[in-house]
This record gives structure tokens, C-alpha cells and sequence, in this order.
């Protein structure tokens, strides 16, 4: 046996099948419904928000805002449509992590919780855990 750096697309989805395998025993199965939306203006994109939901909660993956298009409210309107969505499909919450140097306050604005924080990353940055009750 050896260890390998280098594992392909479908190595990691082995892994992933088999992992979700366990978690049946101890679990429901975890059938993942991607949501993606994001906001165009003159054909580029300019803001998007990428997540799903699994296990009965929405799990925000990736949000982002063109630094052009900030302040304009758009990141709160993908806020809003994947909680939305995440309500629609049964979620009794949304999760979600940020960096530091990101978006922890945009969430807490926005009715997040914080639970966790780790800390010690490079340039003294820390990685904040929330949730908001849907």
C-alpha cells in the first residue's frame, strides 16, 4: 500500500460513495439537492451563490459579489432566494462558514448565529461556523 497525492475526479467520488455508504447505517441517506443561482448584468456575471441541501439543512458552500457590484444589496438577495428555496424544501436551518476577512457580520446581520470559530490561520485570520433557524 502506498499513498498517493494525485487522486482522480472519480478516486474522490469513491470515497465520497463510500463514506455516504456508513452514514446510511447511522443515518438517512443523504440525497443532495444542488442549489446554484447567480446574477447576470449585460451577459457577465456579477454575483453567485452556491449550496445545497442535505439531511434537512441548507449548507451554503459560496457566496460571492463582484467588488464592482457590492453594496447594492445583491449578496442579501441570494441570501434571501436560497433560504427561500431551503424553506421550500423542508430545511429547519442554513449553515454556513466564513473567513474573517470575509463575511462574518453580513451573516450575523442577517439573523446568523455564530456556534464556532477556529482560529490560527495565516495573518492571524479565523475561520467563523454559523446558522440561522429557518
Amino acid at each position: 500500500m502506498k499513498i498517493v497525492d494525485d487522486l482522480t475526479d472519480d478516486q474522490v467520488g469513491e470515497i465520497e460513495k463510500g463514506l455516504d455508504a456508513h452514514n446510511i447505517d447511522l443515518i438517512s441517506p443523504r440525497s443532495v439537492i444542488p442549489l446554484r443561482s447567480g446574477i447576470i448584468d449585460s451577459g457577465r456575471l456579477v454575483a453567485g451563490i452556491v449550496g445545497a441541501v442535505y439531511w434537512g439543512k441548507l449548507h451554503i458552500r459560496l457566496l460571492w459579489v463582484d467588488p464592482e457590484f457590492r453594496s447594492l444589496g445583491l449578496g442579501g438577495r441570494l441570501m434571501d432566494w436560497a433560504e427561500q428555496h431551503g424553506r421550500q424544501l423542508g430545511c429547519t436551518a442554513a449553515v454556513v462558514d466564513t473567513m474573517s476577512f470575509q463575511a462574518p457580520e453580513f451573516y450575523k446581520r442577517r439573523g446568523y448565529r455564530q456556534f464556532g470559530v477556529l482560529y490560527g490561520y495565516e495573518g492571524g485570520a479565523s475561520r467563523h461556523y454559523l446558522e440561522k433557524t429557518l
